[in-house]
């Protein structure tokens, strides 16, 4: 097993994090992890409808999803209707128009996908939300993975 998938098993580190590698590195690791890892293109996701449908829509969320945070938060809490065993890579691509420091529902996404994150460590499965963002983005979060 390579050492970022056996980075990507660290339940404790899991969280929500700018991509600081290629999503397709990322992808190879996961699978090397055992962790289902969703790709969710954000390049046409300006704003909180357009987010949630796109994150919905990879994750196969029920037809009774709410399209609302609190729904989402729901749902990114429960995932059962997922064969998923070991845990979780949410990979945001594009995502510099939805996590620029401009977009007013950026704390509220961080929010939810922390909040996803801390209720899986409870449960010993790492839940991961890496965002791709440009270099030249303002998203403050920190990178993963550090080196």
């Amino acid at each position: 097993m390579t050492p970022m998938a056996k980075q990507l098993l660290d339940v404790q580190q899991a969280g929500v994090y700018q991509l600081g590698r290629s999503p397709d590195e990322i992808e190879r690791a996961a699978k090397d992890a055992g962790l289902t890892l969703f790709r969710i293109d954000l390049a046409h996701a300006p704003d909180k409808k357009s987010f949630l449908s796109q994150v919905a829509q990879a994750l196969r969320f029920p037809k009774s999803f709410g399209h609302n945070w609190d729904a989402l938060n729901d749902s990114l809490t429960d995932l059962e209707w997922l064969t998923a065993k070991a845990g979780f890579v949410l990979m945001f691509e594009n995502g510099d128009v939805f996590f620029s420091s401009g977009n007013r529902e950026l704390e509220n996404a961080e929010s939810v996908l922390s909040s996803a994150a801390e209720y899986w460590k409870g449960e010993g499965k790492p839940f991961w939300a890496l965002i791709e963002v440009s270099p030249k983005s303002a998203c403050d979060l920190p990178k993963w993975p550090t080196h």
